[in-house]
């Protein structure tokens, strides 16, 4: 998977956020909802323009990896091993945030228990969630998942 695709993958689902901050247009939000479930590259100059406050955590990482900030393992390291600590520790936009929206910024694994229309029903640390399964569609009930915010991710294998 190119990295641009992995990286809108786990990116997207802030981008409501960052709809409801005004900082993206209607437009570009449907663009990039697109492109996420379609696998469409997008440029990397529009990716890190929108996404601008991940590409500032994103780029230490890959200056720690001796990597181009764009390789897919940076990319990787940034939402599997670091994005949860850093939402729980409270990203810029979430500090001030009720707890429960603060779970929803966090990357969980968690299994598929149900599957109704266009969301799942996953279980993880205990708790249940219902997912929209538009990154996934192919997944069925007993799979691995990678949550973020309201989206099932990626088919952890």
């Amino acid at each position: 998977m190119k990295p641009e695709v992995f990286f809108l993958r786990y990116a997207f689902p802030c981008a409501f956020i960052i709809f409801q901050r005004k900082e993206i247009t209607k437009r570009e939000l449907t663009e990039l909802e697109n492109a996420a479930v379609n696998n469409v590259v997008l440029p990397k100059e529009k990716l890190e323009k929108i996404f601008h406050r991940a590409f500032n955590r994103i780029k230490p990482i890959a200056v720690e990896m001796n990597k181009d900030r764009w390789n897919i393992e940076v990319i990787k390291e940034y939402f599997l091993n670091r994005h949860t600590d850093l939402a729980e520790q409270g990203f810029e936009m979430t500090k001030k945030v009720p707890r429960t929206l603060k779970e929803l910024c966090k990357i969980h694994k968690a299994v598929i228990t149900d599957k109704k229309r266009s969301l799942f029903v996953v279980k993880f640390n205990k708790s249940t969630r219902t997912v929209l399964n538009s990154l996934v569609p192919n997944a069925k009930i007993g799979d691995l998942v990678n949550i973020h915010y309201g989206y099932a991710v990626e088919i952890v294998t």
